[in-house]
């Protein structure tokens, strides 16, 4: 394909701003202020988020003969610029409205708009190839992300994904949530209706597929129950999960049961939710989920012993799957405390943004008297979600009293009190404070 000039994007020159790791980029009739965190590359800076240029050659390669492409989460468009001189029709999206000026203004034949993830879809907008490259791994709900990309996918279309590689020693960094093991990936593709067709090997530090859609629209009921779930509706969602596994097809119906497993576990019916994970392992024995949550029961049970050997099971299966190690670390923490603590800190490693991970691992370092770094673990979490509760100011503020940090405390004890000011949680701490 013959390079033409309207293919160029037009390259901003960048001026320092008073902001550490702040640029301002300016265009022949705009500016704008970029960040060189890891949120996103820009052309032309060097920063911390990695430059994915390869994985967008490797894509357009892969996805040859492609009528229109669409880039899921262009960012500031490079890699849409890379497409662009592969394909005649090139698409780029963001959810964030801040990329999609940069990328308007950085693209010149390459249609950028924004999408809220809310808008429906009509068919003008399908493509019969998509690429998502480094934008799961940074979504809250990778599954939702997922399920609204296949909807911009043409019937028979495919899809190149590639995000991050989960190592247990792995540091994310901020806004990271999360890396990906090939089994992880495949669990959360099934939960959008999405199959793996290849895999692409050589591709470092980043775990790359070419995906199709599954071909039936069981994946919805996992969607619904989902919804339901974040509606705190528990009746709705057992109810979606128990018409997957009613007739659903061998990934879909694993993730319902799990799912059923999961809340008939929550509500103290320990018995079924066995049968249920038992069920899932006979279906799909190499899923290590199933044998995590079998190790959960038999920890609940009082079979430490037993728990142990089902959580290491669960690990050989996938040494980066987050329920296998807290698992783990739950079971080492009955029998060997210098076990656990590894493992928790592991845990936190591959999911930094859980609140309840950190809370643990903080715990366990301020037993230690590693109090330095369990106040960097809990402060840490901050950098990944601003949801952040009362019990989450809490123990961040005790942490902080045992520091003698009381100005920092003080703080995190207002936050706390602004939000649940007759916790007897907060009462206690303001009394401590005021002594």
């Amino acid at each position: 394909m013959a390079i033409t000039n309207d293919m160029i994007p037009v390259l901003p020159q960048y001026q320092r701003s008073p902001k550490s790791n702040v640029y301002s980029a300016v265009f022949p009739s705009e500016q704008h202020l970029v960040d060189i965190g890891r949120l996103r590359r820009y052309p032309g800076l060097l920063g911390a988020a990695p430059d994915t240029r390869a994985l967008y050659d490797a894509a357009a390669q892969l996805l040859s003969g492609a009528q229109s492409v669409l880039d899921f989460g262009c960012g500031s468009g490079i890699g849409s610029a890379e497409l662009r001189c592969h394909f005649d029709r090139v698409t780029a999206i963001d959810s964030d409205p801040a990329a999609v000026e940069f990328a308007r203004a950085y693209l010149r034949s390459v249609s950028v708009a924004h999408d809220d993830g809310a808008r429906e879809i009509d068919e003008t907008e399908r493509h019969d190839a998509l690429v998502l490259i480094d934008v799961l791994g940074q979504s809250p709900s990778p599954e939702a992300t997922l399920r609204r990309a296949r909807r911009f996918l043409a019937a028979g279309g495919r899809m190149f994904i590639a995000e991050p590689r989960a190592y247990p020693s792995q540091a994310l960094l901020s806004p990271v949530l999360r890396a990906f093991s090939p089994p992880g990936l495949v669990a959360t593709l099934a939960r959008a209706g999405l199959e793996v067709e290849r895999w692409v090997d050589g591709a470092g530090h980043f775990v790359v597929c070419i995906a199709r859609c599954s071909g039936t629209e069981d994946y919805r009921l996992l969607e619904d129950a989902d919804c339901a779930l974040s509606k705190g509706d528990a009746r709705r969602a057992m109810a979606a999960y128990a018409a997957a596994d009613a007739g659903a097809g061998r990934a879909v119906r694993t993730e319902a049961l799990l799912g059923q497993a999961a809340l008939f576990a929550r509500f103290g019916d320990m018995s079924t939710a066995c049968q249920l994970v038992l069920k899932a392992a006979s279906l799909s024995p190499d899923d290590p989920r199933s044998l995590a949550s079998l190790s959960e029961i038999s920890l609940a049970a009082g079979e430490h012993q037993r728990s142990l050997e089902l959580a290491m099971g669960a690990l050989e299966r996938d040494p980066c799957d987050p329920s296998a190690m807290q698992s783990l670390a739950r079971a080492a923490g009955v029998m060997i405390d210098d076990e656990a603590y590894a493992s928790w800190r592991i845990a936190n490693g591959l999911v930094p943004s859980d609140v309840g991970i950190a809370t643990e691992v903080a715990r366990r370092a301020a037993a230690r008297s590693e109090l330095g770094y369990a106040i960097w673990v809990l402060e840490r979490v901050r950098q990944f979600r601003p949801d952040l509760g009362v019990d989450y100011h809490l123990a961040l503020a005790w942490l902080y009293v045992t520091a003698d940090r009381i100005g920092d405390a003080r703080l995190e004890a207002e936050l706390a009190r602004v939000m649940k000011p007759e916790s007897a949680g907060v009462k206690e701490l303001w009394e401590h404070l005021g002594s």
